[in-house]
């Protein structure tokens, strides 16, 4: 089992306006304490993934979400 993402941290809050900005419309959000299990920090470690494959991401997240927002309106309307 592999997985497969980006080595490098985003936080939560940078993720939410880059979605934001690709689908054009601000998110609801509603604001809490960290609750049991939440994690300040997360990312995915893809050193395994590229030795064996030798695949490296070539996408960042802010053109990865502009496409999966095109994706999205493409296929849903």
């Amino acid at each position: 089992m592999l997985n497969i993402g980006d080595s490098h941290p985003v936080g939560l809050m940078t993720m939410i306006s880059l979605l934001e900005k690709a689908l054009g419309v601000p998110a609801v959000k509603i604001m809490r304490p960290m609750q049991a299990g939440d994690v300040t920090a997360t990312y995915a470690d893809t050193s395994r993934l590229a030795a064996l494959t030798g695949y490296a991401p070539k996408v960042d997240l802010e053109r990865g979400l502009e496409r999966f927002a095109a994706w999205y309106r493409g296929f849903y309307g």
